[in-house]
């Protein structure tokens, strides 16, 4: 007798086949060299976001639109600044 597959069994297999390309991309990317590329995007202009490195504090930013993401570690690095250094940080990141 056949056994008859529910509907959460069918999306349960196309999660599974989904997964299963997701990671087989992901190691063809980093096999292939590709790795040092990312695909990030600017929500607000769609412009392709750079990673930059200002005196230790790593943030991504849009040159188009000038919008700064800044991970939490960054961030704590950030607050610590003080005066001038906080103005001549935030002066190179929009450059």
């Amino acid at each position: 007798m056949e056994e008859h597959k529910t509907d959460q069994d069918q999306f349960i297999e196309l999660d599974v086949k989904k997964l299963k390309h997701i990671e087989a991309e992901r190691k063809r990317i980093l096999t292939s060299g590709m790795n040092d590329m990312h695909f990030m995007r600017c929500p607000r202009c769609s412009r392709t976001l750079e990673q930059k490195t200002i005196t230790d504090i790593a943030i991504i930013i849009c040159a188009q639109c000038k919008g700064i993401w800044i991970d939490d570690e960054s961030l704590a690095k950030v607050l610590r600044l003080s005066g001038d250094m906080a103005d001549d940080f935030f002066n190179h990141a929009t450059k």
